[in-house]
C-alpha cells in the first residue's frame, strides 16, 4: 500500500531533530559552535558542576538546509541526552514541516521519544501520532497514527478530510526498510470501511514495491458483473509482472498477465490473457463443450550494435471475437512482424518476415499470406553532377498461403533527381528512372490473384522493366507582413512511363487499395504498393496556399486535378483517374493553437462536381471545453455495385465541470440505410489531491457473431497514494484513442515511469 510509504518521512525528520541537537548543544566547550551547525537562542546557560547545556527563547538550529526551533533544549552530557519542549518545529528546506510538544533523544540517535507529533508534508498530506520512540538505532515506533493525504480546509480545520488511515501502532525499520501496522483501518468520509489486523510493505526509500493495484468494478451485458484486481510484481529493477484476474458472472474467470523487461540492449513488453469457458455459436447462444480463448501481445526492439537493431512485433489471438467480447481491442486484422534493421548515414536496409491474421467474418485463414522474408534496401547518394543525386529502392518478397497461390516479387528502383532553382525563384525537380519487377508464381490457378491466372502455367516468372521520367515545376510568392508570413505556390507536374506498363499476367498483392488526395497528386505512382504502376503519361496540377503568424496560427488550402493522355481501365473503380480527366482534390487546415484545429479533405466528380468524399474533423475550445465534430462521406457504389458507401459522423466532448468535476461523451452514427447508431459511450469523474471516483458507461450498437449489441458500465475508485491506477489495463486497448488528445502511445513505456 504505498500511499503509507509517506510515513517513512518521519524517520528522516526524527533523526535530523536528534543530530542537530546532539550536534549542537555538545558543550565541550559552551562558547564553541559546532563545524557545521549554526544555532541561536535568547539565553545559553552551561552548569560545569551538572554538564548541562541549556538554551532557552527562540531557540534555532540550522543544519544542511534543516531548521529546528523550540522553546527549550537542554543536553546533559553524562547521560548523553538531549531534550527539546515548546513549539517544537522542524522544517526541512524542501517545504515539509513537522511539530512536537516534546522530543528526547540519545546523542548516538538510537533511543529517544516525541509526544504530540504532526507533520505536514508540501505535496498537502498529513500524519500525526500521539507519541513515538525510536529503539535499537534502526526502529521508529508510532503510537495512535493518523495519515490522510487530502487538504483540510483552513476555515474548518476540525473538518475530517475525505479519507484518512488510523493505526494502534506503526513500526519503521530502517534496516530492513519496511513498515508495518497493526489493527489499520481505512474511514472514507469519517465511516471506517476497510480494516485489517496487520499489514507490511517496503517504506518510501523503495521506489518500486509489489502490491495490489486499483481494482475497476463494471458490469457488462457480455459478462456480467466484473472485478478486476491487478497485482504488480517488482521482480527485479529491470523486470516486473502485472497480475491481473477478472471475475465475471456470466463468464468463468480470466486472466491477464503483463511482463515487461528493459535489457542492457533494448526492451519488450509481453502481455495476454486466457480463459476457459463454455463454447457458443455465432448466436451467442452456449454449446456443449468446453474451449480455451485468449490472446497474446508484444513488442520489443534491441540494439545490436554498429547500426543495427532487431525487433519485434507480435499480436495473436485464438479466435476472431475474443478481443472484442472482452474489451480488449477493437482491432479487425493482426500484425505480427519479426525484422532486422541497418542503419548509416545514406544507407538503410530491412529483413524481416510478417503473419496476418484476420478476424472479419469473411476472412479465411488458409488464404491470408505469410511475408517472409521481406527484404527492403536503400540508398541515397552525395549530389554530384549538377547538383543531382542517385537514389536506389530494391525489396524482395516472398508470400506463402496454406490454402491459395504463393507469389515471389524482387523489385528495383532507380533514380536521378537534379533540383534547379531559376533566377526568377522557380524551382524545378527532374527526375529519371528505371523500375523494374520480376515475379515468381506458384500454383497461380489456385486463386485469383491475377487478372488472367488461368493463363499463367505453374511455377512461372513474369517480369517487366518501367523508365519512366518526371519534370516538377513550382513558383512559390512569399509576402513578409509584420507578424504574419504567406506563401502562394502554383504547382505543376508531367510525368511519362510505359502505357502498358500492368501486363494482366501479374499478381496484385499490395496495391488492391487506393486513396487519391492531395497527398498522393504529385506522386510518380500513386498506387500504394508495387504490384501496380501507373503508366503513360499525365500531367498534375495545382495550387497551394499557406498562412503563418508569429502567434502559432497556421492556414493551409490545397486543390488540384491531374490529366492522363490515356483512360487506364486497371485503375480502381472508385479511384476518379480511371478517365483522361481526374476528380478534383482539396485539402484544407486550420489550427489556433490550445483553442481551434480543423482539417477538411475533399474529392469531387469531374463531370457535375459533386461529392465523391468529403472529410472533416473539427476540434475547438480551450482546454477546459474541448468538442470534437467529425464527418466521413464517402460514395463508391456509383462506381461498382459491390462496394458500399459510406455516411458516419462522430463527436466528442471533454468538459471541466469544476475544479474537481469533469465529464465526457462520445458519439458515432451512420447515416447509410442499414446504419444508425455505432456507438455512445461517456463518464464522470471526481479528482483532487487525495481521490480519483470514476463512472463510466458505453453501449455498442454493432455485432459480430458471438458478441451482440452490448452495454456495459465501469467504476473506479483510486486512493491516490494509497493504491496506483490499473495502468495495465490502459496499455492493453491498444487501438483505443480520445479523439480529442490524439492517438494514445503504442510504445510501451520505460520500466518504472509509473
Amino acid at each position: 500500500m504505498a500511499w503509507l510509504q509517506s510515513l517513512v518521512r518521519f524517520s528522516a525528520t526524527f533523526s535530523v531533530a536528534a543530530l542537530l541537537c546532539a550536534m549542537a548543544i555538545d558543550a565541550r566547550a559552551a562558547d564553541e559552535e559546532p563545524e557545521k551547525a549554526r544555532w541561536a537562542a535568547d539565553e545559553i546557560s552551561y552548569d560545569s558542576n551538572a554538564e548541562i547545556v541549556t538554551a532557552s527563547g527562540n531557540v534555532e538550529i540550522s543544519y544542511e538546509g534543516n531548521t529546528l526551533y523550540a522553546d527549550q533544549i537542554t543536553y546533559d552530557r553524562n547521560t548523553d541526552e538531549a531534550v527539546a519542549w515548546g513549539n517544537i518545529r522542524l522544517d526541512d528546506g524542501s517545504g515539509n514541516i513537522a511539530t512536537a510538544t516534546s522530543l528526547v533523544l540519545t546523542g548516538d540517535l538510537k533511543t529517544g521519544t516525541v509526544e504530540g507529533m504532526r507533520i505536514l508534508f508540501r505535496d498537502g498530506e498529513q500524519l500525526a501520532a500521539h507519541s513515538g520512540r525510536r529503539e535499537d538505532g534502526r526502529l521508529n515506533i508510532l503510537d495512535h497514527a493518523i495519515y490522510a493525504a487530502c487538504h483540510v480546509c483552513d476555515e474548518h480545520p476540525g473538518e475530517k478530510p475525505v479519507w484518512q488511515v488510523k493505526a494502534i501502532e506503526v513500526v519503521h525499520n530502517e534496516e530492513k526498510r519496511t513498515l508495518v501496522y497493526k489493527d489499520a483501518y481505512l474511514e472514507l468520509l469519517g465511516v471506517p470501511i476497510i480494516y485489517t489486523p496487520w499489514l507490511k510493505h517496503p517504506d518510501a526509500t523503495v521506489k518500486r514495491a509489489s502490491g495490489l493495484l486499483a481494482p475497476d468494478f463494471g458490469q457488462s451485458s457480455l459478462l456480467g458483473f466484473t472485478l478486476e484486481v491487478p497485482y504488480f510484481w517488482n521482480i527485479a529493477p529491470n523486470m516486473d509482472l502485472t497480475i491481473s484476474p477478472l471475475i465475471t458472472t456470466d463468464e468463468r474467470a480470466a486472466m491477464f498477465l503483463e511482463f515487461r523487461h528493459h535489457t542492457r540492449s533494448g526492451q519488450y513488453m509481453l502481455s495476454g490473457s486466457g480463459t476457459y469457458v463454455t463454447k457458443r455459436d455465432d448466436d451467442a447462444q452456449k454449446i456443449p463443450g468446453d474451449e480455451f480463448r485468449g490472446h497474446l501481445f508484444g513488442e520489443g526492439q534491441f540494439d545490436l550494435g554498429s547500426g543495427w537493431r532487431w525487433g519485434f512485433d507480435l499480436e495473436v489471438t485464438t479466435d476472431d471475437t475474443y478481443l472484442r467480447r472482452y474489451n480488449v481491442s477493437r482491432a479487425d486484422s493482426l500484425i505480427n512482424h519479426l525484422y532486422v534493421e541497418h542503419f548509416t548515414e545514406r544507407n538503410y536496409l530491412h529483413i524481416g518476415a510478417y503473419a496476418f491474421q484476420g478476424l472479419r467474418e469473411e476472412d479465411v485463414a488458409g488464404q491470408t499470406p505469410i511475408a517472409a522474408p521481406f527484404v527492403q534496401y536503400s540508398f541515397v547518394g552525395k549530389p554530384g553532377w549538377l547538383g543531382g543525386r542517385f537514389e536506389v529502392d530494391t525489396s524482395a518478397l516472398l508470400l506463402t498461403r496454406t490454402d491459395g497461390s504463393d507469389t515471389g516479387r524482387i523489385s528495383a528502383d532507380g533514380r536521378w533527381r537534379l533540383p534547379y532553382t531559376s533566377p526568377f525563384g522557380e524551382i524545378y525537380t527532374l527526375t529519371l528512372g528505371v523500375r523494374a519487377d520480376g515475379y515468381y508464381l506458384d500454383e497461380p490457378g489456385f486463386s485469383p490473384i491475377a487478372a488472367r491466372a488461368d493463363q499463367i502455367s505453374d511455377d512461372e516468372f513474369e517480369g517487366r522493366v518501367i523508365p519512366y521520367a518526371a519534370m516538377e515545376w513550382r513558383l512559390p510568392f512569399i509576402r513578409h507582413g509584420q507578424s504574419s508570413r504567406q506563401i502562394v505556390e502554383p504547382m505543376l507536374m508531367v510525368v511519362a512511363s510505359m502505357k502498358d506498363a500492368n501486363n494482366d499476367l501479374l499478381p496484385n498483392e499490395d496495391s488492391q487499395s487506393f486513396d487519391f488526395d492531395t497527398t498522393n497528386l504529385f506522386s510518380i505512382n500513386r498506387f500504394a504498393g508495387l504490384d501496380r504502376w501507373e503508366g503513360g503519361v499525365r500531367i498534375a496540377y495545382g495550387l497551394r496556399f499557406r498562412h503563418y503568424t508569429d502567434s502559432g496560427v497556421r492556414a493551409t488550402f490545397m486543390v488540384g486535378q491531374s490529366y492522363r493522355f490515356n483512360e487506364d481501365m486497371l485503375l480502381p473503380a472508385d479511384s476518379g483517374l480511371r478517365d483522361n480527366l481526374s476528380d478534383i482534390v482539396m485539402t484544407a487546415s486550420l489550427s489556433v493553437p490550445r483553442y481551434f484545429d480543423y482539417v477538411h479533405r475533399l474529392r469531387l466528380d469531374k463531370d457535375n462536381l459533386s461529392v465523391v468524399r468529403n472529410e472533416g474533423t473539427l476540434v475547438f475550445g480551450p482546454r477546459e471545453f474541448r468538442f470534437l465534430v467529425g464527418y466521413t462521406e464517402a460514395r463508391r457504389n456509383g462506381f461498382d455495385p459491390s462496394l458500399a458507401n459510406v455516411q458516419e459522423v462522430r463527436t466528442g466532448a471533454q468538459i471541466r465541470l469544476s475544479q474537481y468535476w469533469s465529464m465526457n461523451a462520445d458519439f458515432a452514427y451512420d447515416f447509410e440505410a442499414d446504419g444508425g447508431t455505432l456507438t455512445a459511450g461517456g463518464g464522470i469523474t471526481y479528482e483532487d489531491e487525495c481521490l480519483r471516483f470514476r463512472i463510466s458507461a458505453r453501449r455498442d450498437f454493432t455485432e459480430d457473431r458471438d458478441v451482440p449489441p452490448s452495454t456495459s458500465i465501469g467504476f473506479q475508485l483510486v486512493f491516490k497514494v494509497l493504491s496506483a491506477s490499473n495502468t495495465s489495463k490502459g496499455r492493453r486497448h491498444g487501438d483505443r484513442y480520445n479523439p480529442l488528445e490524439g492517438p494514445l502511445p503504442q510504445q510501451f513505456g520505460v520500466i518504472g515511469d509509473e
